[in-house]
């Protein structure tokens, strides 16, 4: 998905519907059968939590660079997660990944 500014994300990450923890496991299911619209859906679903760790930063770090980086984290942790086990929820290992991720940029900048 391409976004031109920081405001078209959130206002994205606003209208998207939230993926039930019940529903995560059968579009996990769904993906490792091959489904693309699965995998999009899961992604989309966590673009909400996305926004919210990238709102904490001040406006002047947040920057479109900052939310692909984001965005390729949450597709990263969309394809590396064990949706099956129930050890860990997947919005507790994406918020790790974010927070790796910001800490990174922001140790580039």
């Amino acid at each position: 998905m391409l976004f031109v500014s920081m405001s078209d994300f959130y206002t994205q990450a606003e209208r998207q519907p939230r993926v039930a923890r019940s529903e995560e496991k059968a579009l996990a299911l769904g993906m490792r059968a091959g489904s693309e619209a699965a995998r999009k859906k899961l992604i989309q679903g966590y673009f909400p939590l996305v926004a919210a760790h990238l709102q904490r930063l001040s406006p002047e770090l947040q920057s479109l660079e900052l939310l692909y980086r984001c965005l390729s984290a949450l597709e990263k942790a969309v394809d590396s997660f064990d949706f099956l086990q129930e050890s860990e929820t997947f919005a507790h290992r994406l918020s790790w990944w974010l927070r790796q991720t910001i800490t990174g940029y922001l140790a580039d900048r």
